[in-house]
């Protein structure tokens, strides 16, 4: 059988193609051809890039027969083959193939902080009511309780209106010293603020174990006020709201 000498030196009887580094036979020589290791073996294509579709696609044709190994699933392919038959990896760019649904999923979830929640404690208070009690020209209520979540980055406290389409988070329908948009909570990550939005009665903050008195003043209106856990806000002529973090 008759043989020729490709570009980079070797002896090949493939016209085409070099049967020892992959070049064509009529094609310009490899700047740094990589010599054969001692014992006659020839250095496949992870050691010559010349040889290695993934990185030459022209070394490998169908005429010469070639074959070249996937690098991302090892899967034997022709030696021209655009993409992996298999796994779709990119002979021409290298690129890997996206991963696979099932195999994001079976990855562990990334742990994700969730937000302090807050909730309001409505209750009536006839310590407020005393101090207050003109502002509804009506007995003070039974003292009552109720738990009311703070969930949403914001939530109105007032008292409902159907005709105006009022419908307040923390609703306080009836204490008629309450404006219909009274105040309103903002929270926002793990901070909860109160902002009184202009009421006619005010808005009161009272820091976690005091108590109100005459002094107390209203926070300013439109300005947002820090709240902390056991804070209580006071309102209308007799309801106070606890803060809690849960």
């Amino acid at each position: 059988m008759s043989t020729a000498a490709c570009p980079n030196g070797h002896q090949s009887a493939d016209p085409e193609w070099c049967d020892t580094c992959g070049a064509k036979m009529s094609g310009p020589a490899d700047p740094a051809p990589v010599a054969a290791p001692a014992g006659g073996s020839t250095a496949g294509p992870a050691a010559n890039p010349a040889a290695n579709p993934a990185v030459n696609p022209a070394a490998g044709s169908p005429s010469g027969g070639t074959t070249v190994a996937c690098p991302h699933c090892h899967e034997v392919n022709p030696g021209d083959a655009l993409f992996c038959e298999v796994c779709g990896y990119d002979f021409t760019t290298g690129q890997a193939p996206p991963a696979s649904p099932a195999a994001t999923a079976a990855q562990p979830p990334v742990p994700v902080s969730s937000a302090v929640r807050w909730i309001a404690v409505v209750e009536v208070d006839p310590l407020w009511y005393s101090l207050k009690g003109a502002l509804a020209d009506q007995p003070c209520p039974p003292v009552s309780s109720a738990t009311v979540p703070l969930a949403n980055h914001t939530a109105l406290v007032g008292r409902t209106s159907a005709s105006r389409g009022v419908r307040p988070e923390v609703t306080l329908d009836a204490d008629t010293g309450v404006s219909r948009r009274h105040a309103q909570f903002v929270r926002d990550g793990d901070d909860l603020t109160i902002v009184d939005l202009s009421s006619t009665n005010g808005t009161y903050v009272v820091a976690a174990g005091e108590q109100p008195d005459a002094a107390t003043e209203a926070i300013t209106a439109g300005v947002p006020r820090q709240l902390h856990d056991g804070d209580q806000v006071y309102v209308g002529a007799w309801s106070r709201l606890t803060v809690r973090s849960a």
